[in-house]
């Protein structure tokens, strides 16, 4: 298991970016105190959130009646139990 850890951090590839790219990734990671590759591994998951919620939203704007309330939520709402 040790061993199998130590290789997967191993691997690596190299990624094409501008000097300036390169430059303002390093200094992000000294601020930080972690590897560029890290820097760059969070940027990424940042960005896959910020696609994720703009496709919802534009879902959401297309398809409106997708906010419409459940029917059977409010069919609920109308048993006759008490709410605690």
């Amino acid at each position: 298991m040790r061993m199998r850890r130590r290789m997967l951090r191993e691997m690596a590839t190299t990624v094409r970016v501008s000097e300036e790219t390169r430059a303002r990734a390093a200094a992000l990671a000294g601020e930080r105190g972690t590897s560029i590759g890290e820097v760059v591994g969070d940027a990424l998951e940042a960005l896959e959130k910020a696609e994720f919620w703009r496709k919802t939203k534009e879902a959401l704007q297309r398809y409106p009646q997708a906010l419409d309330e459940d029917p059977a939520w409010e069919r609920s709402l109308r048993d006759g139990l008490e709410r605690d």
